[in-house]
């Protein structure tokens, strides 16, 4: 983003959040994994960043704002190639904790088989990292980056389910409804859920996947009552924007 679009995408955000009766507080740009965020934070909250989490609290209640990783075969294909640029750079440490780190829902929900298929080249050429002879680290990557065209787009319940299983606890939790909401030109999926027995317990997460990324805001603890306005004053203040292909977000 140009500095003179930052600045404009900045005052707007604060002229809506004045006119919606929210907190006049300062615009914040974060980097939340693949993604570069501005967001106003809700009055009284604390902003704690975490890099690819960022975290809101107020006393024990907190929300989280989370980058949740690739989603497409193509994403996954170019946070490979990432890891490899890095390798290439001899950061050979920070690449293999990257792809280490590697998380998708096409990855996690594909079957034990095809799991072992993608990872097998990979844990051949690198069962003992330090000795791993670079030839084989070259041919691993390459394995690697083609073995994601066998994963299919997850489906939109599909992305709920790995959002519900790594940022929420979601069990005894079911949807109580579901809508798509646009905030700053980026569609988001919002689910109000409850407990599905006795009907309490309501909590909300929003999503989108805009660039290939998910990006997921969620209730991690609280009280709802409490909770429901600073997420839905936050998700309304985000702006998103992807992060510019020189930058480089894994640190040295």
């Amino acid at each position: 983003m140009r500095r003179t679009d930052a600045a404009a995408a900045a005052a707007a955000l604060v002229l809506a959040w004045g006119c919606a009766g929210g907190s006049h507080g300062a615009v914040r740009e974060v980097q939340v994994g693949h993604h570069h965020v501005a967001f106003v934070l809700p009055r009284g909250w604390e902003h704690i960043d975490h890099g690819r989490v960022q975290l809101f609290r107020l006393g024990e209640a907190q929300l989280s704002l989370v980058d949740l990783g690739p989603v497409t075969a193509e994403t996954m294909a170019s946070d490979l190639d990432r890891a490899r640029g890095l390798w290439l750079l001899g950061r050979r440490r920070d690449a293999f904790e990257h792809v280490r780190e590697l998380r998708s829902p096409a990855l996690q929900y594909a079957s034990r088989e095809q799991q072992a298929t993608f990872w097998r080249p990979w844990n051949d050429a690198v069962y003992a990292p330090v000795a791993a002879d670079s030839a084989e680290i070259g041919t691993a990557f390459a394995a690697l980056i083609r073995g994601t065209d066998a994963f299919a787009p997850p489906t939109p319940e599909l992305l709920f389910q790995y959002v519900a299983d790594h940022a929420l606890d979601g069990h005894g939790q079911e949807i109580a409804s579901r809508k798509r909401r646009t905030v700053m030109g980026r569609d988001w999926i919002v689910y109000d859920l409850w407990n599905r027995v006795s009907h309490d317990g309501h909590s909300s997460v929003a999503f989108n996947s805009d660039d290939g990324y998910l990006l997921a805001l969620t209730m991690d603890r609280g009280v709802f009552e409490q909770l429901s306005p600073a997420f839905e004053s936050l998700l309304a203040s985000l702006e998103v924007s992807p992060e510019p292909s020189n930058r480089d977000v894994f640190p040295r």
